[in-house]
């Protein structure tokens, strides 16, 4: 269930990443992409949890059910115990180790999101405190730092702040804190905790930043009277320092991409404009195929055929499906018949059950029930009786869990029930 959930929000999540890198990507609706991009961190954690309509799921999917015969098994294998034990084992050891190494990498990305935070922290320890236009300003010491800011906080080295672009750039990262931008990448950064392992999440977040600068560069130039002075400012303070994740950086290839798209015109609006229209039941329907298909309606219903049992085809097939072989009686080797009676009241509940030497003539009969086991290996000589009432045990657990009986002929009656365990 977890790596099937996994799995499934790393599908949701690529389908959307595509959707937008295929179609929307170098439309100038910058707040609608920015709306997209971060719906597509909060689909992949609700999809898989969504259940699917039973008439959509019937319109979507071939109904199985129609095509597919139904097998009674009424005679229940097992392997033999000791392979069932080890394979088990070696099964729950290997998915405990994916799990645990899953585990301890998520903690290194939790690490990494905390360092984030202290590093900038440190930072702004470190800084000159001031405010500019309702915003704290963090004027840095270190030269090679690039300006930039995380959440109400603008940081700029003292270099920069002296420049002729300082008025420019505050501005620009003023744009940032205003627009809240630091709150996507926190939650990229969270969602890279759980899916460090997909490079959709990763193009993601190279996708919300990118988007963030967009917009920041929309806002800036509608409020410029010359557009081209922000433009040779960009170029004049890209420099190649590292910088902190979870802040945005300033690069060659971004500041390229950036002009290009604050020079870009969109001449058919319109249709710019129902593209995110068109692709919501695109996304929809290709989504649906990783929700849960089960309906509550559906599980409903076949709780109420559980039960209840009206003809003895049911009856065997919940025998069959909740039977099992006792491991004390398969390690010895002991095979036996086991005759129970079972006594059913008027409204088909069963209120005793009891092991009988013989069926008797005026108890209803119900048909053998055949129970099949492999031998084991190196079979171990415990007291016959021991292994004989483990057989016992078992028949009398599965016929006192039976649901109700509706069938009028089982009604007020003692049914007379035949298990053989049997081994090969």
């Amino acid at each position: 269930m977890f790596w099937e959930y996994q799995i499934k929000g790393g599908i949701v999540l690529a389908v959307s990443v595509l959707l937008y890198v295929l179609v929307l990507s170098n439309d100038s609706f910058f707040k609608r992409n920015r709306l997209w991009l971060v719906g597509s961190l909060l689909l992949p954690w609700i999809v898989p949890l969504i259940t699917m309509p039973v008439w959509m799921k019937k319109m979507l999917f071939t109904d199985m059910g129609a095509i597919v015969p139904v097998h009674t098994f009424v005679s229940v294998g097992q392997m033999n115990t000791n392979t069932v034990q080890a394979t088990n084992h070696f099964s729950f050891s290997i998915e405990s180790l994916g799990i645990v190494l899953y585990g301890l990498i998520s903690v290194v990305f939790l690490i990494r999101l905390f360092y984030g935070y202290a590093s900038i922290l440190s930072l702004k320890k470190s800084a000159e405190c001031k405010s500019y236009k309702g915003f704290s300003l963090a004027v840095l010491p270190d030269s090679k730092l690039g300006p930039f800011s995380f959440f109400r906080t603008i940081f700029i080295p003292k270099e920069l702040e002296k420049s002729k672009e300082s008025q420019l750039i505050l501005e620009h990262e003023r744009t940032h804190c205003a627009g809240w931008h630091s709150i996507d990448l926190t939650l990229v950064e969270c969602m890279l905790i759980f899916q460090w392992w997909n490079p959709f999440a990763w193009w993601l977040r190279n996708l919300i930043a990118n988007n963030h600068e967009f917009c920041v560069d929309n806002i800036m130039l509608k409020n410029l009277s010359d557009p081209k002075d922000y433009q040779y400012s960009l170029l004049n303070i890209v420099r190649g320092q590292g910088q902190n994740h979870l802040v945005h950086n300033y690069n060659q290839s971004l500041t390229k991409k950036r002009i290009i798209m604050m020079n870009k015109s969109d001449k058919n609006r319109t249709i710019h404009r129902l593209k995110g229209l068109l692709l919501l039941p695109i996304l929809t329907f290709s989504l649906l195929a990783f929700t849960n298909p089960k309906q509550d309606e559906e599980v409903k219903v076949e709780k109420k055929a559980e039960q209840t049992i009206a003809n003895m085809l049911d009856l065997q097939k919940y025998i069959a499906r909740n039977v099992k072989y006792p491991v004390k009686a398969q390690e010895s080797n002991l095979q036996a018949d086991i005759v129970a009676q079972v006594t059913v009241d008027k409204n088909g509940q069963v209120k005793e059950v009891k092991i009988a030497q013989k069926r008797q003539d005026n108890w209803v009969k119900i048909d053998e029930v055949v129970i099949t086991a492999y031998k084991t290996s190196g079979a171990t000589q415990i007291n016959a009786q021991v292994g004989l009432k483990s057989l016992e045990k078992e028949t009398i657990r599965v016929l006192k869990s039976l649901p109700q009986l509706t069938n009028q002929n089982w009604l007020g009656q003692k049914l007379a029930f035949r298990f053989s365990f049997n081994l090969q």
